[in-house]
């Protein structure tokens, strides 16, 4: 067992114990993001892999860590730059599938060729919620939608949950989408109405600390 403050930790790199992985990726993200007064966590680590083996678990849990801090700070970043991350080949294109996580090396024409640009916008993800409330929009349109075709929807998630469930095409997907949810912004009572749900529980049990104080959500397209 091993415990410290979130807001000063000490990592010995002579001493290099188990605990002090997972501490780096705990760290790099709060010094990333630049945070502050932060409340902690309690974490399990478990795993299979044998110790110095050679198996890069160290650089596993590392990463591990700093996934595991995004989500509980309720940071609902791009997984599909993440997973890129960890996943990239020189040379090769990849399709990038999830639930569960797969990827496919995807061969290009010959003399195709990707441009990365700076925009010249910025974007400061710590100080905005902007990703984070797209993420739950399609995370409010899965449940309303699992509610319109009668299915569990509090379990629910993602919009391709409810796909499955109900067995149809992505274009069938589409109609029932066009059917049951409006392009006009949704507000936060009309999503409780939607679903018979009061406020309270619509921000403590499905909405994440930094969306909560959202007018509206844009669950339906034109």
């Amino acid at each position: 067992d091993f415990s410290t403050s979130a807001n000063n930790i000490q990592i010995d790199r002579t001493n290099p114990l188990w605990h002090n992985y997972f501490l780096c990726g705990f760290k790099g993200i709060q010094e990333h993001f630049g945070l502050s007064n932060l409340t902690g966590m309690n974490c399990l680590v478990d795993g299979n892999i044998p110790p110095s083996s050679g198996l890069s678990s160290s650089s596993a849990l590392v990463c591990c860590a700093g996934l595991v801090t995004l989500t509980v700070l309720g940071m609902n970043l791009s997984k599909m730059d993440q997973s890129i991350s960890f996943l990239a080949e020189e040379g090769t294109a990849k399709l990038i599938e999830f639930s569960p996580l797969r990827a496919t090396d995807v061969k290009l024409p010959s003399g195709a060729v990707f441009v990365i640009a700076n925009s010249c916008v910025e974007m400061n993800k710590a100080a905005t919620s902007h990703f984070n409330v797209r993420v739950m929009e399609c995370r409010l349109a899965a449940k309303l939608l699992a509610k319109y075709k009668s299915l569990q929807w509090d379990k629910v998630l993602r919009l391709e949950e409810v796909q499955t469930e109900l067995g149809i095409s992505l274009e069938e997907m589409l109609l029932v989408t066009e059917d049951a949810l409006h392009s006009e912004p949704y507000s936060p009572e009309e999503i409780c109405k939607c679903l018979g749900i009061s406020l309270e529980e619509l921000r403590t049990q499905i909405l994440s600390p930094n969306t909560q104080d959202g007018s509206s959500a844009l669950l339906g397209h034109d």
